[in-house]
């Protein structure tokens, strides 16, 4: 992973387990997440999506 470039709020969850994290994402992974848009990226079993709605 590339160093930081941004402190981002994300919205992790599965189901209706929900958690409001705060994550330092290198511009590959922020891209990502941004992409993914509402629908948010699956990752081992977990979602995200920037953003804590």
């Amino acid at each position: 992973m590339d160093p930081p470039f941004e402190d981002v709020a994300v919205l992790k969850w599965r189901g209706e387990e929900r958690e409001r994290l705060t994550v330092p994402l290198c511009r590959k992974h922020l891209g990502r997440l941004k992409e993914a848009g509402a629908k948010g990226k699956e990752t081992k079993g977990w979602f995200y999506k920037v953003g804590w709605w």
